[in-house]
């Protein structure tokens, strides 16, 4: 049998198994954040105050203050960690508006691994009976929300953006944002907008691929303007594509 994939609206019953997906996707950057961070300034600057601290203040011999570099790392972990957790806590009590899932089907014996296999991609429903729908396994492994930006004006931005890291990227995103392109041009938008951070080069590329340009680009602050982290603000122009649908 082969697996296949649908692309259709949110329904109530998809919350938790898509708050899961927000989790694991969202989780998946932790670790590359983290080395991002080890060859930071900041971190160098942070090991070297603590040695200061329990040599001159707490009297603590020159040569055991050294095990202040592996407690300063594992702080720096769990601290990227708990930050990454928090965000998608946050993301997972935020009930979506307008919200789009892809539901992959796959029979319940599949060995082939989900980034090798080859699906077939399905609008709304596929054309098979429920009978035959019953032979396989069902699990939702991509979701795309979107909702109004509150400072561009007429413009909708994409949150809720995840997908499980097994499955092609590219096949399943591309119609799904395709998709919230035409109903935010249906809707009256002039503009679809969306943020990335700096560790998700692969998520660049893909919307770079799709026409999103670069509007601009910030340091969101974490602590104070000594540990900051690049944003990229993407935007795509919803009139030329509006254009180009009553043309064809």
């Amino acid at each position: 049998m082969q697996p296949f994939i649908v692309i259709r609206n949110y329904r109530e019953d998809d919350e938790l198994k898509c708050q899961e997906l927000v989790r694991d996707y969202i989780m998946s950057f932790s670790l590359k954040s983290f080395f991002t961070l080890c060859f930071r300034e900041i971190t160098l600057q942070f090991i070297v105050i603590t040695w200061a601290v329990f040599f001159i203040f707490l009297g603590v011999p020159l040569l055991f203050c050294v095990l202040t570099i592996p407690g300063c790392v594992f702080f720096l972990f769990t601290s990227t960690y708990f930050s990454f957790y928090a965000k998608a806590v946050e993301l997972m009590r935020v009930k979506p508006s307008q919200s789009l899932v892809a539901e992959c089907y796959e029979p319940f014996i599949f060995r082939c691994a989900p980034n090798e296999a080859s699906y077939q991609i399905f609008m709304d429903r596929p054309p098979y009976d429920e009978n035959y729908l019953n032979k396989f396994r069902r699990r939702i492994v991509a979701t795309v929300s979107v909702k109004n930006h509150h400072a561009v004006y007429n413009a909708a931005w994409i949150y809720r953006f995840a997908i499980a890291k097994q499955y092609p990227h590219q096949k399943i995103m591309e119609p799904m944002i395709n998709l919230v392109s035409k109903n935010c041009i249906n809707g009256g938008y002039a503009s679809l907008e969306c943020t990335i951070s700096e560790w998700q080069e692969s998520e660049r590329d893909f919307y770079d691929d799709l026409g999103f340009v670069t509007r601009q680009i910030y340091h969101k602050q974490i602590i104070g303007s000594t540990l900051t982290v690049m944003k990229t603000q993407l935007t795509y122009n919803l009139k030329i594509d509006g254009a180009l649908q009553k043309q064809n």
